[in-house]
């Protein structure tokens, strides 16, 4: 097999499929369920990009 195929030079999993980093998953869900209170299914429903736009929503609020 080519070498990106099977995590080779461009350092993807096996199989190229990649996978959002469970720690930083957890973070943003932690975050976000602090300073706006919402439900974990609700966070967990919310898209990538949207959630991490919620997070930096709550940054600008102050939220640190």
């Amino acid at each position: 097999m080519p070498g990106g195929v099977r995590g080779g030079p461009r350092r993807w999993p096996p199989g190229g499929i990649a996978t959002y980093a469970t720690d930083q998953l957890y973070e943003e869900v932690a975050y976000l369920a602090h300073h706006f209170h919402w439900p974990l299914d609700q966070l967990l429903d919310l898209e990538h990009a949207e959630r991490q736009r919620f997070v930096a929503q709550a940054a600008r609020l102050g939220g640190g």
